[in-house]
């Protein structure tokens, strides 16, 4: 095997960092390129209900709750793919001196199914019944299926929601944190619903 001149293993070695580099979420440092990154990234793990991606972009106590009891079962998955689908986030302005950052977003409008959802739940079972549920596929094919189906068929908002999201550093990368109110925008009201119904299960 012939011997890379010294020239041609620079310029080997410089387009492999490129091509390394150009993967990567921008790090940690809060600036509009990092937030834009991060807000597509976002976007993008919701629409795909990415669990680990999700982890790692997103703070959001109804979210992380759902994850910690979901683990890896496709009828959480397939619901939360359903649920985000639809989801257009824009951003409107970056606050990078206050670490926020304004979006638009719009979605289904899915906050009477999911409460229709919950409150036939309530009615059927106890919070105890329901904590031993999440580990029967029976009931989680037949019920969160059934949600499923429903939020595919609902409509689009009429218009965006405009809210703000605080920005924090990650170990390597930026997450954006979701209060509650940010939750059920970006859900299109179907998360505040979901949490409702599982809350003593989480």
């Amino acid at each position: 095997m012939k011997h890379m001149p010294k020239n041609s293993m620079c310029i080997f070695l410089c387009f492999l960092l490129a091509i390394s580099l150009s993967g990567c979420s921008g790090g940690t440092e809060i600036n509009e390129k990092n937030i834009t990154q991060t807000v597509l990234k976002v976007e993008k793990a919701l629409k795909s209900f990415d669990e680990d991606d999700l982890k790692k972009y997103v703070e959001s106590d109804t979210l992380s709750k759902i994850l910690s009891v979901s683990n890896g079962k496709k009828q959480f998955g397939e619901l939360g793919r359903a649920i985000f689908e639809e989801l257009s986030i824009e951003i409107d302005s970056i606050d990078v001196e206050n670490a926020a950052v304004t979006v638009f977003v719009k979605n289904r409008e899915l906050s009477e199914i999911a409460s229709a959802f919950a409150k036939d739940l309530s009615e059927t079972y106890t919070s105890f019944q329901l904590l031993g549920k999440l580990n029967d596929e029976d009931f989680l094919n037949s019920n969160l299926s059934r949600l499923t189906e429903d939020i595919s068929s609902a409509k689009m908002q009429d218009g965006s929601t405009k809210i703000t999201l605080n920005i924090k550093k990650g170990k390597k990368n930026l997450v954006l944190s979701f209060d509650g109110e940010a939750e059920n925008a970006v859900s299109g009201g179907a998360l505040g619903a979901i949490m409702k119904t599982f809350s003593a299960s989480l």
